[in-house]
């Protein structure tokens, strides 16, 4: 995990300008030298100093602050435009060359990431008009769209989907969104991501065999207490499952595993 994940918004060090604050320090805190002055010149529009500040060999994808430490962030100039919610200045650093899948180290996180981190729809608009998911790799548009659900950015979930995110789409164990929000007891966006998204129900199933119909077929069943709180919300998932076609019971992951091994080897080709 890395430290924007595992800190959230905390400090950075006490000594040091904290990369994760909502109100991000002045630009020098970060950043020094060409860097320095490109970045200020990006968030004043000032195109023509942009230019220079490149000539004079300025990185568009330099980060700081200078630390050796591995608790200290960095951010990217793109890192701070979007910090500052400066979405021209975002955009003059793209056309400049600026990578927002740019990790300054992996703990760190790339420009899109901070956008989800801070909950900014705005500035994640803002990117995605000039970096669109299609020029993203499939593995890391799929960790966006679950970081989302990690970090409770759900509007930031919701631009994903306006700009092209399968709404099915799976992690690496092959969870759908409406699974991993189950897991993580965020209720009310599993809700919305099954009754308003509509993710897919249907033919999704997990390397173990769990699907999201057995997920609440089992914690009502096995799980939570009737008459709760959560066992009347998984009572609701079970009715908008009845009324999008699923039928109870359904074969749980346990049955699954136990018939795939009793399953006999298929034989060779003919």
């Amino acid at each position: 995990m890395g430290l924007f994940e595992l800190f959230g918004m905390g400090a950075a060090g006490a000594s040091l300008p904290d990369a994760r604050a909502p109100q991000l320090a002045p630009p020098e805190a970060f950043f020094q030298g060409a860097a320095l002055d490109l970045l200020r010149a990006a968030l004043a529009s000032n195109e023509a100093s942009m230019k220079q500040a490149i000539a004079q060999g300025a990185d568009p994808s330099a980060h700081g602050p200078a630390a050796k430490s591995r608790n200290v962030p960095q951010l990217t100039l793109l890192h701070y435009a979007i910090g500052v919610r400066n979405a021209k200045a975002a955009a003059l650093l793209l056309a400049c060359g600026a990578d927002p899948l740019q990790e300054p180290r992996k703990e760190d996180g790339d420009a899109f990431l901070f956008a989800v981190i801070r909950r900014d729809a705005e500035m994640l608009t803002a990117l995605l008009r000039h970096f669109p998911l299609d020029r993203m790799p499939a593995a890391r548009k799929a960790a966006l769209a679950f970081q989302s659900l990690d970090f409770k950015a759900r509007e930031c979930l919701q631009v994903l989907f306006d700009h092209g995110m399968p709404v099915g789409i799976l992690d690496s164990a092959g969870h759908n969104l409406f699974m991993y929000a189950l897991e993580g007891e965020d209720f009310d966006t599993a809700e919305w991501l099954l009754a308003e998204v509509k993710v897919p129900i249907s033919g999704v199933m997990d390397n173990a065999g769990i699907t999201p119909a057995n997920m609440v077929q089992r914690a009502l069943a096995e799980v939570f207490k009737p008459g709760s709180s959560t066992y009347r919300r998984y009572e609701k998932f079970k009715r908008i499952m009845e009324e999008r076609g699923i039928v109870f019971p359904v074969e749980s992951s346990a049955e699954w595993r136990a018939r795939m091994k009793a399953q006999p080897p298929a034989g060779p080709a003919r």
